[in-house]
C-alpha cells in the first residue's frame, strides 16, 4: 500500500471515528448501573483507542512524506574535478613574449581583453617577471570569448604586425589599463594613434568583422587542443597552473621547474590527459 493510499484511508477512518465519538459522547453517562449506558461507555472507549491508532498512522505517514521530500530536495553530490596534469606541447610561434626568449620557464596565458580576471592578472605576472628576470618569459595568446573583445584582440595583433613585440605590449598595457569598458573602436584607434600606427590600415581592418576575427582564429583553434574553456588560462612549461593565482604559487611552481630534473616533457599522445603524471 502506498503512502498516499494509507494517508487517504487514515483520514477517512479518522473522520468516521470522530463522528462516532460525537454521537457516543451525546449518549455518554457516568456512574450509572444501566447496562445500556455501560455498553455506550465501553463503545466510546473502544472508539477512542481506534482514533488514537489512526492518529498514530497519520503521524507515521506524514513523517515518511517529510523524509521523502527532504531526500529529494538534497542536491546531487558533485565529484571533485581531477586536476589536468597533462604537459601540453604549446607552440609559441610568433606569439608576443615578455622576458628573455631563452628563459627556462615559459608562462603561457590565454587572455580575453573583456575578462576582468585577466586584467587583475597583469600586475601579478609583472611581479613574477620582476622576481625572475632571467628565468621566466610570459607568452600572450588570444582567446576573446566575447564578441566585444574581438576588436581589442585585433588591435593588439595589428600593433604586433606594425610595431613588433614591444609595440604589442604597449598596446596590451593600454587596453588593460583602459579596462573592459573601453573596447570600442574609437578607444582602440586612440591607442593606435599613440603608437604612431598606420591608421589607414588599422581602420580598414576594423571595418571588416571577418578580418577582425581572423586575427585571433589560430590561437582560438589551438586553445581547444589544450582544453582552454575560460580565461585567464595559465600554463607553466606546458602544465596548467594549479591552485591560486598568487605570486607565491607562481614562484613555487617556477622554483620546482628550475630544480635539476624539474623541466617538464610533453605528455605522449594517447596518454590519459586528466590523470597522466608529468614525465621528468
Amino acid at each position: 500500500m502506498t503512502w498516499m493510499t494509507r494517508m487517504m484511508l487514515a483520514a477517512v477512518m479518522c473522520g468516521l471515528l470522530l463522528g462516532n465519538v460525537a454521537v457516543a459522547q451525546d449518549r455518554e453517562a457516568t456512574g450509572s448501573d444501566d447496562p445500556d449506558i455501560q455498553e455506550i461507555n465501553a463503545e466510546l472507549q473502544e472508539i477512542r483507542r481506534e482514533l488514537a491508532a489512526v492518529r498514530g498512522e497519520l503521524k507515521t505517514v506524514l513523517a515518511e512524506l517529510r523524509a521523502m521530500k527532504a531526500s529529494q530536495a538534497k542536491p546531487p553530490q558533485r565529484q571533485p574535478r581531477q586536476p589536468d596534469t597533462t604537459v601540453y606541447n604549446i607552440a609559441i610561434g610568433d606569439s608576443p613574449i615578455r622576458g628573455p626568449k631563452d628563459a627556462k620557464v615559459t608562462i603561457v596565458e590565454y587572455v580575453s581583453f573583456a575578462c576582468g580576471w585577466c586584467i587583475r592578472e597583469v600586475p601579478t605576472l609583472k611581479k613574477v617577471l620582476e622576481a625572475n628576470p632571467k628565468d621566466v618569459r610570459w607568452v600572450f595568446k588570444s582567446y576573446p570569448m566575447w564578441p566585444r573583445a574581438h576588436a581589442a584582440h585585433a588591435a593588439a595583433a595589428l600593433a604586433l604586425e606594425q610595431k613588433g613585440n614591444e609595440g604589442f605590449w604597449q598596446m596590451h598595457d593600454m587596453i588593460m589599463e583602459g579596462g573592459a569598458k573601453k573596447l570600442n573602436t574609437p578607444d582602440l584607434r586612440g591607442y593606435a594613434e599613440k603608437l604612431n600606427m598606420d591608421l589607414e590600415k588599422f581602420d580598414a581592418v576594423m571595418a571588416d568583422s571577418a578580418k577582425v576575427e581572423a586575427l585571433a582564429a589560430k590561437d582560438v583553434a589551438d586553445a581547444k587542443k589544450y582544453r582552454v574553456t575560460g580565461t585567464p588560462a595559465i600554463f607553466i612549461n606546458g602544465r596548467r597552473l594549479s591552485g591560486k593565482r598568487t605570486v607565491e604559487n607562481y614562484q613555487a611552481q617556477i622554483d620546482a621547474a628550475l630544480k635539476p630534473g624539474g623541466l617538464l616533457k610533453p605528455t605522449p599522445a594517447g596518454a590519459k590527459k586528466d590523470l597522466a603524471p608529468a614525465k621528468k
